[in-house]
């Protein structure tokens, strides 16, 4: 089926959450958001550039048994409409937190 984009982030910022309890748990002194909705560290970035494509089948060995499928760069590449890419999941994560420092992820 289908999730609408308010339902998706809903879901995402609850296992942002769940993540964050979890470091909080464990005694981190540092916190990260988890990274759920990333398919990919790479597919996640170039989702959000213009200028890029993505294959559907063509896969490439990354290391070990990890695999991506690499994007391709046809044009001009900048960030669609301007938007953030990572800033909501971020602050999120950072208000879940608390007074707990929180490390952007980029990769």
């Amino acid at each position: 089926g289908k999730v609408g984009k308010a339902a998706y982030e809903e879901q995402i910022d609850k296992e942002i959450e769940r993540v964050v309890g979890i470091q909080k748990e464990i005694g981190l002194d540092v916190f990260v958001h988890g990274e759920a909705e990333r398919s990919d560290m790479v597919e996640y970035f170039a989702q959000k550039l213009d200028g890029m494509l993505l294959t559907r089948h063509g896969w490439v060995q990354s290391y070990g048994s990890r695999y991506v499928r690499p994007p391709v760069i046809h044009g001009t590449v900048v960030r669609k409409g301007g938007e953030s890419m990572t800033v909501r999941e971020f602050a999120v994560c950072q208000k879940a937190s608390g007074a707990v420092p929180v490390k952007g992820m980029l990769t």
